[in-house]
This record gives structure tokens, C-alpha cells and sequence, in this order.
């Protein structure tokens, strides 16, 4: 019996080192393919997209869900959720969902980034416009969503448009060429009404005050067609998109931020400096006013006598 305790310590340590090797072998495999994704893999933590804000031109901001402050954004800064994006009247922004959908963030528009969760994406619309590309989802799971507050439009891989007034209340949802979105109203009674799919080439405008809603032929959203086709291009452009991980796009936003909030205290301090140099200038230029100088009144007095 002692020989057999033996001889089975003597087995297990032997194999031992071998299937040390083979499991370092195994994590060093799956470490590699996770560095060539670029994503991370978690367990437990679902996947979120790599949000993207392009500004063109004009005034864009960005406020983040744990601040109250806005950051006028240039170029590209990568986005997070609870972010806040407004625009302005002479403004051209795009915004990116990893390599799956490209948005055209319209003029006078405020939207908020509820949820970039891949399995359950939200975006709320508060003001303005929104004209986007998505592709076809692979997986079924996926969900993504567009909010307004008289309206829950559930998209999966289409040409859409979203519009909503503050003015009047009222949502305008529009499908292009191809795919449906599912539109539920949010009556002002706080209840929702029935859905109604809305299939390609179709709009439909929400009144929270009305009770029955239908779909009519493409007519007055089909104003965006010129925007479709701009994202159908830039959705196109993003087939050379490199993903990058959750730690390097908080990185990169980081320093963006930091940049951003450098350039607007350089800018106050100049225009204090300039403001400043102006006044004083200004204080130079006043006319001075003439005194006069009692010695020529004496001598005209004593050549008139």
C-alpha cells in the first residue's frame, strides 16, 4: 500500500510541469486574440460599442454624466455613456457605432447616450434631428433604440430618421430604402399606444395628443435623402475601422478633455489681456481739453493798448 502512495506522488509529479505548460500555452492564445480585437472580455460585463463624435465644423458640446460643465468639441472625441451632445445653428457632426452605424447629427439638436450597451443600445432624442445608417445586427439579441419624449422607436438594421419638436411636441419618423422600425407613441396621458411597424419608403408623425397613428409614403422626411446617401458612404469609409479597447478610448478621451479645457482658459485669459489693452488705449485716445494759457492773454492785452 506504501508503495502505491509512492509511486502515485511520484505520477502526479511528473505530470505536473506538462499541464502547467499546456495552460500557459492556453491563456497566452487567448491573451493574443483578445490584443488583436481590441476589445475586452470581461465575464459578467456586457460589450459596448465604441462611441465615436467627428465634429466638421461649427459649435459642438459634449457634457458628461458626472459633470454639469460643456466642453465645445473639436475634432474627434470618443464618446461614453450618459454623455450629452448638443449643436448648434451652423454645425456638421457625425457620430460612429464601432464599424455598424454612422449618425448625422442635425442643426439645433440635443440627444443623450442612455445605454451603449451592444445587447441593449438607447439614445434619447430631446431636441432636433437625427439621420443614421446601421447595418443588419448579427445578433438577434442586439437591440437599439431611439427615444423621444412622444415616442420609442426600436431600430434593427435600417436607413432611418428621427425628428422631434420641443415646440409641438411632435415625433417624425421616416425609413429609406431599406429595413422597418417598430414606432410605440408616448401619449400625454403616460400611457403608450399601439405599435405600428414601419416598413421602407414609409413615414409617420406622432402627436402625442392624437389616439390613431398610420403610415403614409416617404414625403416630408424625404428631405434627408441627401444625408442617407452621405451615410451610406461614411459607413462604407468605416470598413477600415480599428476597435479599440474600453482602457485605451477612456485614455484618449481623457486627454481630449484635458486639451479642451486648456485651449478655453487660454482663450479667457487673452480676451482678459486684450480687453484690458483696449481700455487702456481707449483711455489714450479721449481728446485732451484745451486750457488757455493766460501769458497770450497778456500780450494781445498789451498790443491793443
Amino acid at each position: 500500500m506504501k508503495m502505491d502512495l509512492k509511486m502515485l506522488l511520484a505520477l502526479l509529479l511528473l505530470c505536473a510541469p506538462a499541464a502547467a505548460q499546456q495552460a500557459t500555452e492556453a491563456d497566452y492564445k487567448m491573451m493574443q486574440q483578445m490584443m488583436k480585437s481590441g476589445n475586452d472580455y470581461s465575464q459578467g460585463q456586457p460589450q459596448a460599442w465604441d462611441a465615436r463624435l467627428k465634429v466638421v465644423s461649427g459649435d459642438v458640446e459634449v457634457k458628461a454624466a458626472d459633470s454639469s460643465d460643456w466642453h465645445r468639441i473639436k475634432g474627434e472625441l470618443p464618446l461614453e455613456q450618459g454623455d450629452v451632445i448638443k449643436t448648434s445653428g451652423d454645425s456638421v457632426s457625425e457620430m460612429y457605432l464601432d464599424d455598424k452605424g454612422a449618425f448625422s447629427l442635425g442643426r439645433n439638436t440635443e440627444l443623450g447616450l442612455s445605454s451603449l450597451d451592444q445587447e441593449n443600445s438607447s439614445i434619447s432624442l430631446r431636441l432636433g434631428t437625427i439621420v443614421a445608417k446601421i447595418k443588419h445586427f448579427l445578433d438577434e439579441k442586439q437591440r437599439f433604440e431611439v427615444r423621444t419624449p412622444s415616442a420609442v422607436c426600436a431600430v434593427r438594421g435600417t436607413e432611418f430618421a428621427v425628428e422631434y419638436s420641443q415646440l409641438d411636441k411632435v415625433s417624425s419618423v421616416g425609413v429609406f430604402d431599406e429595413g422597418s422600425v417598430a414606432v410605440t407613441p408616448r401619449l400625454d396621458s403616460g400611457k403608450t399606444g399601439d405599435e405600428v411597424t414601419l416598413d421602407k419608403n414609409n413615414e409617420i408623425t406622432i402627436n402625442p395628443a392624437e389616439r390613431r397613428f398610420h403610415q403614409e409614403p416617404l414625403f416630408r422626411m424625404g428631405r434627408f435623402r441627401g444625408t442617407i446617401l452621405q451615410m451610406r458612404r461614411r459607413l462604407l469609409a468605416l470598413r477600415r475601422w480599428r476597435p479599440r479597447s474600453a482602457a485605451k478610448r477612456a485614455q484618449l478621451r481623457e486627454a481630449a478633455l484635458k486639451r479642451l479645457v486648456r485651449g478655453q482658459l487660454r482663450k479667457r485669459s487673452s480676451s482678459r489681456v486684450s480687453g484690458g489693452g483696449t481700455r487702456r488705449k481707449a483711455r489714450s485716445l479721449r481728446p485732451r481739453s484745451r486750457r488757455r494759457r493766460p501769458v497770450a492773454g497778456k500780450r494781445r492785452r498789451r498790443e491793443e493798448r
